[in-house]
């Protein structure tokens, strides 16, 4: 399979380019308490339910849905491109930056800090987001393989984009966190594509059939 930049594509390095603008000229703290008074009764409501499309359980099954009714091939390949893509994420947080501390660690006490109530809150192993990349997994993955206008591309980023940003509208994470993670899932599940596509053509099938 040869590497072409579709739409999707570009959607994500505008991005890329637009978030590393932000995250240079601001401070972190400063943007997170910016993003953290946009809440509203009916995003604490939602989020904390939206956010788990970004739950690696959830791209399991997605996965397992497509092995069994769709392709074996691309079930493996979304399946490998997860595995990748997490273990990537664990090593970076457990290991190299297991000091960054996550939002509410360093606002839980701050007067005027929004918080939902009953809501559980993480306070460690902060960068990079592993929901966020869950997300950009799924999402590079649709778009590769079922998007096939440019309108269902950009509603694919779009999509990608807001599963992760739930992360932020928590607290569970910092936005740097959340372009990270962005940009691991993208990266992996792009490359896992491009280089098992062609290898596994006699798998191009649903284990039902």
């Amino acid at each position: 399979m040869k590497m072409k930049s579709s739409l999707f594509d570009w959607c994500n390095y505008l991005f890329w380019c637009f978030a590393l603008l932000i995250i240079l000229k601001t401070d972190k703290l400063s943007l997170h308490l910016y993003f953290n008074s946009f809440h509203s009764k009916i995003g604490d409501f939602i989020m904390p339910h939206l956010t788990n499309v970004g739950d690696g359980l959830f791209l399991l099954l997605v996965a397992f849905l497509v092995f069994l009714f769709r392709s074996r091939k691309l079930g493996l390949i979304l399946l490998i491109a997860f595995l990748i893509s997490s273990g990537l994420v664990q090593f970076l947080k457990h290991f190299i930056f297991e000091n960054h501390m996550r939002p509410m660690y360093v606002f839980q006490h701050v007067n005027g800090f929004h918080q939902i109530k009953d809501f559980h809150y993480h306070l460690f192993q902060s960068f990079p987001s592993g929901h966020s990349t869950s997300s950009f997994v799924l999402f590079t993955f649709l778009a590769v393989n079922f998007a096939k206008s440019w309108q269902t591309q950009i509603l694919c980023f779009m999509a990608a984009l807001f599963f992760a940003f739930t992360r932020v509208y928590l607290s569970q994470h910092y936005f740097e966190d959340m372009f990270a993670g962005a940009m691991i899932g993208f990266l992996c599940m792009k490359y896992t594509q491009v280089f098992l596509q062609a290898k596994w053509e006699k798998l191009d099938s649903p284990l039902n059939k």
